[in-house]
């Protein structure tokens, strides 16, 4: 017996003696990780501060004081785990290029400057935002070209650089931006080419390119059809010219498809009619020719304007099949016949537009008897 017990009092003060090393050891790790959360909150504040003083101290940067050091409540920054992970300062007249120092806020992942007056070229010292997945520099007034080594920003999800003075080429570079979901160039002053690169952005869902007037004349790429998780996708204004590829009845995510103002000619694919999620489809203002698909089964269309283009033929009896129809403009084609009846029976329709060409007949007198056409 005196043996068992000095065994379990052995046992005891082992068990104290691990408790212990352990709550030592917890403490000292807990005491570490504040002291380096302590060092980063520090450095953070006087990275925001410099920012400041960088900015000439703008009015709006009132609240940015060293006394008020709880930085992470101001309303131009958000953070994760007490680190700025965000910063937003949206059309607050900013007149000086960007601070250098950015990316010291090293977990950067969101940074919005859009609608200032930001000058300069492409601040290449972003690429030290190794964690940025959002880059907006829109409405601004950057100048030169987008960098091709714009891939540096890996993780980006969203990049917009619209309404800039953005010259030269889209570099093929951009195609390299795997994680890539919406990508936003329009209104610049791009005069190069448009790489078919961009069609290797398996994860797009968003494609802004539209009023791009300096562009030479360009062939959309047969590429861009492979992007099968595109939604939205405007190039009108863009200088566009040559036939859609057909293949872009592969794009089956598509829900709003604008590429009107263009020089867009040949035929419209019919796989373009076939897609089940497109709801806004605008091709007005091209020289395209040939007759408007016969079948039709893209049955969320709710807005359909094909007019001042070349289309012959009849107006498709299957049109009548797109009960979420609201507006359907055909006007200034060379379209003949008569207006099928099944168009006056849309629930939907509100706006019918399709004077300028040479239809006949008469009217269905559904128009009269069920139709909420407001324009006519």
């Amino acid at each position: 017996m005196k043996k068992f017990t000095s065994s379990c009092g052995k046992m005891s003060i082992l068990s104290l003696l691990s408790f212990f090393f352990f709550f030592f050891f917890f403490f000292l790790t807990y005491a570490n990780s504040q002291s380096q959360y302590s060092l980063l909150y520090d450095q953070e504040h006087a990275v925001l501060l410099k920012i400041k003083q960088y900015l000439q101290n703008p009015p709006f940067l009132n609240h940015w004081t060293s006394s008020n050091s709880s930085h992470c409540t101001w309303p131009e920054i958000s953070c994760t785990n007490g680190s700025v992970t965000s910063l937003s300062m949206i059309n607050t007249n900013i007149t000086q290029t960007l601070p250098p120092f950015l990316c010291d806020l090293t977990n950067l992942t969101h940074v919005d400057f859009q609608w200032n007056f930001i000058p300069g070229e492409f601040l290449k010292s972003l690429y030290k935002c190794s964690k940025l997945e959002y880059l907006d520099l829109s409405q601004n007034y950057f100048v030169g070209k987008i960098p091709d080594d714009i891939d540096n920003l890996a993780n980006l999800s969203f990049l917009s650089l619209s309404g800039n003075n953005f010259s030269g080429d889209i570099p093929t570079s951009i195609g390299r931006l795997k994680e890539l979901r919406n990508l936003q160039l329009y209104q610049c002053l791009l005069n190069g080419t448009f790489p078919a690169e961009i069609g290797n952005l398996s994860n797009l869902e968003s494609l802004y390119v539209f009023s791009n007037h300096m562009l030479p004349p360009t062939k959309l790429p047969s590429s861009l059809t492979q992007l099968n998780k595109l939604k939205v996708f405007h190039m009108y204004e863009s200088n566009l010219v040559g036939e859609i590829p057909e293949t872009i009845g592969h794009m089956v995510a598509l829900e709003k498809l604008d590429l009107s103002k263009n020089g867009l000619s040949g035929q419209i694919p019919n796989g373009l009619f076939m897609l089940k999620n497109l709801s806004i489809l605008y091709l007005y203002r091209n020289s395209l020719s040939g007759e408007i698909p016969r079948v039709v089964e893209a049955f969320n269309l709710t807005e359909l304007d094909l007019s001042e283009n070349i289309l012959s033929g009849k107006i498709p009896d299957d049109l009548g099949r797109l009960n979420n129809l609201k507006y359907l403009n055909l006007y200034s084609n060379q379209l003949f016949g008569n207006v099928p009846e099944s168009i006056a029976r849309l629930p939907a329709l509100t706006d019918f537009v399709v004077f300028l060409n040479n239809l006949s007949g008469t009217l269905p007198l559904d128009f009269v008897r069920f139709s909420k056409l407001e324009t006519f």
